[in-house]
């Protein structure tokens, strides 16, 4: 059984969408799906501005990303 992503909730906290997302780090919404939905590691090029412009860490994304291939692997 699958459970809710928090991959999801981590862009929703500090995002709002993914459309918006997608705008702010200058990549289509088509790749935060390919994200969520296939390659949650495809973040990891971005996580120096997610760094620089959200308040979390390198460490945080990283663990949000390992966190979510194991939900993807349910």
């Amino acid at each position: 059984m699958k459970t809710k992503s928090d991959f999801k909730e981590f862009i929703g906290k500090h995002y709002g969408t993914q459309r918006r997302m997608a705008n702010d780090l200058g990549v289509t919404p088509e790749t935060i799906r390919s994200w969520i939905n296939r390659n949650p590691r495809g973040i990891l090029k971005y996580s120096p501005e997610i760094v620089k412009e959200k308040n979390v860490t390198a460490s945080q994304i990283v663990w949000e990303v390992m966190h979510h291939e194991r939900y993807l692997q349910e």
